[in-house]
């Protein structure tokens, strides 16, 4: 509450010349004893606040002065807090440059707000790293940035989802992080595609620039990508398992980000084992997922997959004094 008091008396005086501590006693809601408490507390603080005695005086800012981010709410400099946390960044490519631009941002909030922020610092954070994985980082990421900010084409050789490789042309438009995993938007021929950075192969970076379009909305089209995404997702390793419940909740305990919408339907106690297909994006994920699964997880299908585990626990068992 003081802080929300100090911050409106703050925003009187840049509005005014001077007024008296009876005019903003009664304007705030508080005694004048204790505005002048307040008014020691805000010079404490930093802002050049001086009282003036005599007729025409009055509590006063230095001619000139105006605090940054003055129109900042208590909630919004709590919410830039932990914007500037390190959590929030999680993107090892820009972490020095973004966590200084944070902090410069963060020392602009009003010196009322500071404390506040620390406070919010102090009792939330974001952690946007899943579980057991690494960022999903390229090589290329940073020449992706040059040809992007220089509009210039590049060419790419690309492996798609289905083991496919292949060359392609591209306008770079956009780089994407979610999460864990960098994206780049492009326009291929007059179509806009979306390519996972960690499946480039190759890379050129052409001497051709381009004209983007000038209507191209990022969030708006990255939003519309995301949802098609999600109601047609691609298949790129699908395995199909009889579970355990035990499994089920590990899994769903471990990967959830991952297995929720098929491993939920199974519910939760059920005995004997139940069949479900997961896509595990690729082989040697499914490999290190369910060798730690055991006896609780059956694959039905691949065949390759079965055999590959069983070599793996042969190998261990074998290399055992």
């Amino acid at each position: 509450m003081r802080a929300e008091r100090l911050l409106s008396i703050l925003m009187i005086l840049q509005r005014s010349r001077g007024v008296t501590a009876g005019e903003l006693a009664n304007r705030v809601g508080v005694s004048v004893r204790t505005i002048f408490r307040d008014i020691d507390a805000l010079s404490a603080m930093g802002v050049p606040v001086y009282t003036e005695s005599g007729r025409g005086g009055g509590i006063r800012l230095i001619e000139g002065y105006t605090s940054d981010l003055t129109g900042l709410s208590s909630v919004e400099a709590e919410a830039l807090a932990l914007i500037a946390s390190p959590a929030a960044v999680g993107v090892k490519e820009l972490d020095t440059p973004t966590r200084t631009a944070l902090d410069k941002l963060a020392a602009a909030v009003p010196s009322v707000h500071q404390l506040r922020a620390q406070h919010a610092r102090g009792r939330l954070l974001f952690d946007t790293k899943p579980w057991f994985r690494a960022l999903d980082s390229s090589p290329y990421l940073d020449q992706l940035r040059a040809a992007i900010w220089e509009n210039r084409r590049i060419e790419i050789f690309y492996r798609r989802s289905t083991g496919e490789e292949k060359e392609y042309r591209v306008e770079p438009y956009a780089l994407v992080v979610k999460v864990d995993t960098w994206y780049l938007i492009g326009r291929v021929k007059r179509e806009m595609r979306v390519f996972r950075v960690s499946r480039l192969l190759g890379f050129k970076l052409t001497e051709e620039t381009f004209e983007r379009d000038p209507q191209f909305d990022l969030q708006r089209y990255w939003r519309t990508w995301c949802e098609n995404f999600e109601k047609n997702p691609p298949s790129n390793f699908l395995v199909e398992l009889e579970i355990t419940a035990r499994a089920r909740k590990r899994l769903l305990e471990t990967f959830g980000h991952w297995f929720r919408a098929r491993l939920e339907p199974l519910g939760e106690r059920y005995k004997g084992r139940k069949r479900v297909t997961l896509d595990f994006d690729r082989e040697d994920l499914a490999m290190c997922i369910l060798f730690d699964l055991a006896a609780d997880a059956t694959i039905v299908s691949p065949q390759s997959l079965r055999h590959k585990l069983r070599k793996r626990a042969e190998r261990l068992l074998a290399s055992m004094p």
